[in-house]
């Protein structure tokens, strides 16, 4: 199984953006089962607040149509939905905590401990580099090859 991040996610919801052809591909592959897929719910909740701030995509969804994308994500069979507990938090902070990081990568420690703790091992994100120290993942990122 193959974790989505939140990039991927939202390049696939951006049609504006140059890697939104690859990161659709990939979103509909997860989708119609040709690999197995999960997202973590945290991705869902960045995903909701980036594309409906102007500060962070071209072109912002209103909340309710940023509502319609996720609850339609949510629906199909993949990808699986990962949930959170006060466990996995812990496991995120004690990840901090082993790779001497700092705060602002707890959200990336809190996706390895939610994936991890569900036994998945293999991340796909376009934000490589933010995940390389937590050494427990293997990394994809479908799209250094497109600007290579």
């Amino acid at each position: 199984m193959k974790c989505l991040d939140t990039s991927v996610l939202i390049y696939a919801a951006d049609a504006a953006s140059p890697l939104h052809a690859r990161a659709s591909e990939l979103l509909e592959q997860s989708v119609k089962g040709t690999w197995a897929a999960c997202v973590c719910e945290p991705s869902l909740y960045d995903l909701a607040a980036i594309l409906t701030d102007s500060r962070r995509v071209r072109k912002p969804l209103s909340p309710a149509l940023a509502w319609r994308m996720i609850d339609k994500l949510v629906r199909y069979p993949q990808p699986v939905i990962l949930q959170s507990d006060e466990t996995i938090l812990k496991r995120a902070f004690k990840l901090m905590e082993k790779y001497s990081l700092q705060r602002e990568r707890f959200p990336e420690c809190h996706i390895a401990a939610i994936m991890l703790t569900h036994n998945v091992k293999t991340l796909v994100t376009a934000r490589s580099a933010l995940f390389t120290p937590l050494r427990e993942l293997d990394v994809e990122n479908p799209f250094e090859t497109l600007f290579a």
